[in-house]
């Protein structure tokens, strides 16, 4: 009887946190069924007195939502692939190959998380135009095949790994791509998957850059194209609201689903140097 209290106030202070975080998304969906006429009116209620699903017929019949979809989820695939596959390479690299100046390498690499993605952004649109690659996926892709954050995560994972894989690989006449396909990566599923959630759901969610380098409608991504439901004069917060619902449904979808990879893959290699 005595730990109750010591249970109780976590308990209180997690509901707490769960329900100021809940409320936006419940509004988000509340709102997404209720007609416009309602919305712009002054006795709005958290329960609404009547439910539609109009906004959700009116956005993908009147605009190119099934295309901003396919856009958003082919960017984020190719987005995750490049990573996985070259915040590997390096990371192996940084974690498993001895040579003169690996830890400047890292260093200048964990430095570039220092620099705000805004302060980059009309250097590289400059690269992406004398490319010729403006309004193409080549802009919306390439740029992002690589990055410090999975980097400097599937290292710290590499390094909590025994070297004496590497040996007895070497031994049985392994090379060190043939090590780190066939030994290191069955080994790190949940590092892998912590660096795919983390790409997917920030390429899922970014606007930024898109809307800087898509001129064409049918090339945007969803925040581009739910972002023309929200303009000066007449805002349809009903169109937003279904808009926002529906792109919100793959990235939960893939947190719910790698949950357990995530956490474990953010904790893994949180203690080892």
């Amino acid at each position: 009887m005595s730990k109750s209290p010591n249970r109780l106030a976590p308990a209180l202070w997690l509901t707490a946190v769960t329900v100021f975080a809940g409320l936006p998304v419940l509004w988000m969906a509340l709102t997404s069924f209720q007609p416009m006429e309602d919305l712009v009116g002054t006795g709005r209620h958290l329960i609404p007195d009547h439910l539609t699903a109009g906004a959700y017929h009116e956005v993908v019949s009147a605009f190119p939502f099934g295309r901003w979809f396919l856009n958003s989820l082919l960017v984020a695939l190719a987005v995750v692939a490049g990573n996985l596959v070259f915040d590997t390479l390096a990371a192996y690299g940084l974690s498993r190959i001895r040579f003169r100046g690996r830890q400047a390498v890292l260093t200048l690499i964990l430095a570039t998380l220092m620099i705000p993605t805004q302060v980059i952004l009309v250097p590289l649109y400059l690269v992406m135009r004398d490319l010729d690659w403006i309004d193409t996926y080549w802009a919306l892709i390439v740029p992002f095949l690589a990055s410090p954050t999975g980097i400097f995560l599937l290292r710290q994972h590499f390094i909590t790994l025994p070297v004496q894989l590497d040996e007895a690989a070497a031994i049985d006449g392994a090379g060190r791509l043939r090590t780190l396909v066939s030994i290191l990566l069955p080994n790190s599923w949940a590092a892998l998957g912590t660096v795919a959630v983390l790409k997917f759901m920030w390429t899922w969610g970014e606007f930024a850059w898109p809307s800087l380098v898509t001129n064409n409608e049918l090339l945007r991504t969803l925040p581009v194209g739910l972002a023309q439901f929200q303009n000066q004069f007449a805002p349809r917060w009903d169109l937003l609201m279904a808009g926002s619902v529906l792109a919100a449904i793959p990235v939960v979808l893939a947190f719910v689903l790698l949950q357990k990879t995530f956490v474990s893959g953010l904790t893994g290699g949180a203690v080892k140097e």
